[in-house]
């Protein structure tokens, strides 16, 4: 017995004595029934990596396209048993070769080339907006108007009389221009 229960005061000592003798045993008991608190078992398996669905949808893939590539090989091989042994060197190329939309493609082709031939003649049957005689004088008048602008008095009048013959855009004249200013 341990010296702390001693110490405690009883009514009984035989009664005691029994009951610590049974919370012993019951103790000792418990410790030979315990059982680990671990898990040794092995993790429960995930279902879904097992099925492994990605790789047999591909198989199922894979076996309808060799089914398919099988029937067409069928089809060629009952073709040649029906000549009886003909040579088959036709060239069917041609025959496969057409596109199902060529016609319609065709139709739609020449239908935009006329919508855009229709569209060049009005665009060159169409009377012009502008009328460069009226820019060409609005141009002289400006160039007066200019010529008396003008603090220092420069050969531009000489381009004001050679209009007539040149283009409006003639670089001396664009010089002369800038030195106006």
């Amino acid at each position: 017995m341990d010296r702390g229960r001693k110490a405690l005061p009883v009514q009984n000592k035989a009664c005691n004595q029994r009951y610590i003798k049974r919370c012993q045993e019951r103790h000792r008991q418990k410790l030979r029934d315990m059982k680990c608190s671990i898990d040794n078992k092995p993790p429960r398996s995930a279902t879904h990596l097992k099925t492994k669905a990605k790789k047999n949808a591909l198989m199922e893939d894979r076996i309808d396209q060799i089914e398919t590539e099988n029937r067409i090989l069928l089809q060629k091989m009952t073709h040649i048993m029906r000549r009886k042994g003909a040579i088959d060197n036709v060239n069917q190329s041609q025959k496969y070769g057409h596109s199902l939309s060529k016609e319609r493609r065709k139709r739609e082709l020449q239908k935009i080339t006329n919508q855009n031939l229709q569209i060049l003649k009005r665009i060159q049957q169409a009377k012009p907006t502008y009328n460069h005689k009226k820019w060409e004088e609005e141009a002289k008048a400006n160039d007066r108007i200019l010529a008396n602008i003008c603090e220092f008095k420069s050969n531009h009048t000489e381009h004001m009389d050679r209009r007539d013959n040149s283009s409006y855009f003639d670089d001396e004249f664009l010089m002369d221009y800038e030195d106006c200013y």
